[in-house]
């Protein structure tokens, strides 16, 4: 896909969610940056060996980063700056903004300086940055940090719009809320894309109905797939390119009273409703410790918390049926996310639920990939249409 489309360099990259979407959109993605030495391995996996292992902070240069991986150019610039940072606020402090913005002293809330360098660096015809939602109230010393952004952006020639979207309305089986800031510097608006899905939401068993049955603490990496039913169209979806077999089917193991736990819990069950004798934990703080998917229902937000522990995604069995009591498994995580079967984690089967919770759920990024590309495709036109286009191998001999 995207042979010809515009050139991407995807910082962040992640396991490769935003570039995976932007890939299905029709762009070229040929260079990456991760810090995470497992997602580093799913993404250098599953687009074949682009992605630089590396602190983005330690790259002092970008044009002569970009031109030492073999790139003339650089059309778009995606990111997802870490956003752990932005997320240790509880939501008893997040209602009391009216106070004030929010300031945390975290080394990881200046990572999207770093995004901010290399736009400046390289000027790219147009970029997208995401983060959560929770971003907006976030200072950068006596200014929020997204009027910032936007103001230095602003400063050096993009246009500049920001907005969050819903995930469930875009085809994800999961309602998600994502933070964006979009911007270009070829005289056009920013475009957001139309919903895909605004009447309706792919629910949870129409992404993952179809997945052979396993039970608890299950290991195998690889397996054979063989549907339980006929597909849905999402599910069609998720099998495209996948041939015969299916990975990251794997499972946690859980304790007899979990387990026991599970099957008593009703769909969209939570800890709080459990009777005393299966609880481990305060249920005035921790209220929704377990919680059990709705199979009618598109799931609530896969985070990356699930590669601690997965009690929240409590696998939809019903009684009188084969399927087992447990939670949820990497590659049904995946499904939630939007990330085809074709899609392979590496690393331990831990690191994989992390990768899967803090992507961009590739369905959504494709979305706004569709949306971008007129814009992104105007820099390949002008460059085509120059006898001497000015690239950044050319501007290196100057140097």
């Amino acid at each position: 896909m995207g042979q010809d489309g515009p050139v991407v360099l995807d910082l962040f990259s992640g396991a490769g969610g935003m570039s995976l979407g932007f890939q299905m959109a029709g762009y070229q993605i040929k260079l990456a940056v991760e810090k995470d030495i497992h997602a580093w391995q799913t993404h250098d996996h599953n687009f074949g060996e682009i992605c630089y292992q590396g602190d983005i902070r330690e790259i002092e240069d970008p044009v002569a980063f970009i031109i030492r991986h073999g790139l003339a150019h650089v059309d778009v610039i995606i990111a997802g700056p870490p956003c752990q940072g932005f997320s240790r606020v509880g939501r008893g402090k997040m209602r009391s903004l009216q106070e004030g913005p929010v300031y945390i002293d975290d080394p990881r809330n200046k990572y999207y300086c770093e995004f901010l360098r290399f736009v400046a660096a390289i000027k790219p015809a147009c970029f997208l940055m995401e983060n959560v939602p929770d971003i907006r109230y976030y200072a950068d010393g006596d200014r929020l940090l997204v009027d910032k952004a936007k103001a230095y952006l602003e400063g050096i020639g993009y246009a500049v719009s920001t907005t969050v979207l819903h995930a469930n309305l875009y085809g994800v089986p999961q309602t998600r809320r994502r933070f964006f800031m979009m911007g270009n510097r070829v005289g056009k608006p920013n475009v957001w894309p139309e919903p895909t899905n605004d009447n309706f939401s792919v629910s949870v068993w129409q992404a993952i109905s179809d997945l052979p049955l396993v039970t608890h603490n299950h290991r195998e990496d690889e397996m054979q797939y063989s549907p339980r039913n006929e597909l849905t169209e999402y599910q069609q979806l998720m099998r495209d390119d996948a041939g015969t077999l299916l990975y990251n089917h794997q499972t946690r193991g859980h304790n007899d009273s979990d387990l026991a736990a599970f099957s008593l819990m009703p769909e969209g069950g939570k800890y709080v409703d459990l009777p005393d004798h299966y609880k481990r934990y305060r249920d005035d703080i921790f209220r929704d410790k377990y919680r059990k998917l709705c199979r009618e229902l598109p799931s609530w937000t896969v985070e990356a918390h699930i590669g601690k522990d997965s009690y929240r995604y409590i696998y939809p069995s019903r009684p009188g049926t084969p399927e087992s009591a447990r939670t949820i498994s990497v590659r049904e995580a995946a499904r939630l996310q939007s990330f085809p079967d074709r899609f392979r984690f590496r690393g331990p089967f831990t690191q994989q639920f992390r990768q899967v919770g803090n992507a961009v759920p590739p369905l959504l990024a494709k979305a706004i990939g569709v949306a971008m590309l007129p814009v992104a495709k105007s820099e390949l036109k002008d460059r085509a249409g120059c006898q001497a286009p000015q690239t950044f191998v050319a501007a290196a001999g100057d140097r």
